[in-house]
């Protein structure tokens, strides 16, 4: 071409980066610039997803600097691309900044700010944005949806879920398989397994999103043999398992205690289906090992990585605590420390392995070593949502308006505990105090608080629902089995690993969690 103008830079530079060829595409910029010509809007809307994809946060700042500069602010495609570039290198502050100053925002701005909020953790936010964008009469599309639906999910705000879902069906998305998918996970996550498979059954054209949305619920859930079911006959349906599917499928085996299973899909991934074993994986069979008590054999395959985490080695320790393996612990702590000596998880999982000894010297050296590093333990809580509400507990925490009924609740729920037979788990609790003490401690924990709130906050027969932030001990277990028969409810407890369905003092998880 002996005549090039900037229409033909750009449909070169859009294509190259439209397929991957993202060094050419920044080549021919720069080769444009060279010949005299200054990028436009449409070469920047071109440019900015690749930096997005690259995590490049400086070179993104320095093309929103000469967007500034030569007034491309204003347009609306530069500014949706400068917000996804943010949010893809975690620099959510920085697009919603953009977002703020970009005038008639539409629905493709909205929905760049609100995913680049929940892929980022921001859910809270991401909500806030939605409902904002409901109220500036902005309508919604699918990928609204979809982007806000993970939050819902993560939060468990199940009347908001319910909403949406309702919003959906009437603007006609209800056909649409990603959103479909979004669903399963939404109700599977907020603890309505039974929904989500309602919602799975009715999809049209399942795919890979939606299939492995359905078996990682039932892996949640505890239903394994479902998990498996699903695994087998979406394979016969010719959908080829990707590594989402496959860490589905183990997590489903590590909740039932299945290690065969386990160990034959983990040793056939490969071969079968082309996918090398991943992080996730790893994590996979060394949870599945830990939780059947064959701590050595997860020591062993954890070895075998190339470059184990901190991550996947704390789950070793974690099963150390609860198997009271004291001397793998030290040893499993040590290579912990290696690669993350700031890692505050494993250090509060020591000193309680160490006080469930009573070891109350080395509880002490690991509690001063943490303050001389400024290391604080994040405190356990729970929450449960009411009327719209999000309400949140921490043990012994007083600052909830109803604090008294509520403890007037859990004293009349303890009688009646006790009369059925309740003893108190005390080893449960690493302080060096009486049993007395250690009973009280107990009976202040996070997840009753707030149970003991949605039997006085809800009407009689609605199943309660909790969500922890971490696994739920052993003694609140057994407390909760006997709640449930108590009040005569279902109580449905997410703790960090799985769901608990407690209902006629018994539990979905068969005490194994």
């Amino acid at each position: 071409m002996t005549t090039r103008d900037i229409i033909s830079w750009n449909t070169v530079i859009a294509g190259n980066a439209q397929n991957g060829l993202h060094e050419d595409a920044l080549a021919m910029v720069r080769e444009m610039g060279g010949a005299g010509l200054k990028p436009d809007i449409f070469t920047l809307s071109a440019i900015l997803p690749i930096f997005a994809q690259y995590v490049d946060v400086d070179k993104g700042r320095e093309i929103h600097g000469y967007v500034i500069r030569y007034g491309f602010d204003k347009d609306l495609y530069v500014a949706s691309s400068l917000i996804n570039m943010y949010s893809r290198c975690a620099r959510v502050e920085d697009s919603i900044r953009v977002f703020k100053i970009t005038r008639q925002c539409d629905t493709i701005s909205w929905n760049s700010v609100i995913a680049g909020c929940v892929q980022n953790g921001m859910f809270d936010e991401g909500l806030r944005l939605f409902r904002q964008m409901l109220k500036d009469n902005v309508i919604p599309g699918s990928v609204s949806f979809s982007s806000i639906m993970p939050a819902c999910a993560h939060l468990t705000t199940l009347n908001l879920g319910k909403q949406l879902h309702g919003y959906i069906m009437r603007c006609g998305f209800d056909d649409n398989v990603f959103i479909s998918s979004s669903l399963v996970d939404m109700y599977a996550k907020c603890g309505h397994i039974r929904t989500a498979g309602w919602i799975f059954d009715g999809i049209k054209g399942r795919d890979m999103v939606s299939w492995t949305a359905m078996i990682m619920g039932c892996a949640l859930h505890g239903y394994a043999e479902d998990a498996i079911s699903l695994f087998e006959q979406m394979k016969l349906e010719g959908i080829r398992p990707n590594h989402v599917a496959i860490t589905a499928i183990l997590t489903a085996c590590s909740h039932a205690g299945m290690i065969d299973e386990g160990r034959r899909y983990f040793d056939r991934m490969t071969e079968e289906y082309g996918i090398r074993p991943g992080l996730e994986h790893y994590a996979a069979m060394a949870d599945l090992y830990s939780r059947k008590g064959k701590l050595n054999d997860a020591y062993q395959l954890i070895s075998t990585m190339t470059t184990p985490t901190g991550t996947i080695w704390s789950l070793l320790l974690s099963a150390c605590r609860v198997h009271k393996n004291v001397d793998l612990a030290e040893k499993v702590a040590s290579k912990i420390f290696e690669v993350d000596p700031e890692n505050i998880g494993a250090r509060v999982l020591l000193s309680n392995i160490y006080a469930n000894e009573g070891r109350w010297k080395e509880v002490a050296k690991v509690r001063m070593t943490m303050r001389n590093m400024g290391i604080r333990k994040n405190p356990a809580c729970s929450w449960i949502e009411v009327k719209n509400k999000i309400h949140t507990f921490i043990a012994d925490d007083k600052s909830h308006p109803l604090h008294d009924e509520i403890n007037n609740a859990l004293c009349e729920l303890q009688e009646k505990m006790e009369l059925a037979g309740y003893v108190a788990d005390t080893s449960e609790v690493l302080h060096d105090v009486d049993d007395e003490q250690k009973k009280y401690l107990l009976y202040g924990h996070s997840e009753r608080r707030a149970i003991a709130f949605g039997i006085m906050s809800t009407p009689a027969g609605t199943t309660i629902r909790v969500i922890k932030n971490i696994r739920i001990c052993v003694d609140c277990h057994t407390a909760i089995k006997l709640i449930s028969k108590i009040v005569g409810r279902e109580i449905v407890v997410r703790d960090n690993s799985r769901f608990h369905h407690f209902r006629d003092g018994e539990c979905s998880c068969g005490e194994y969690w």
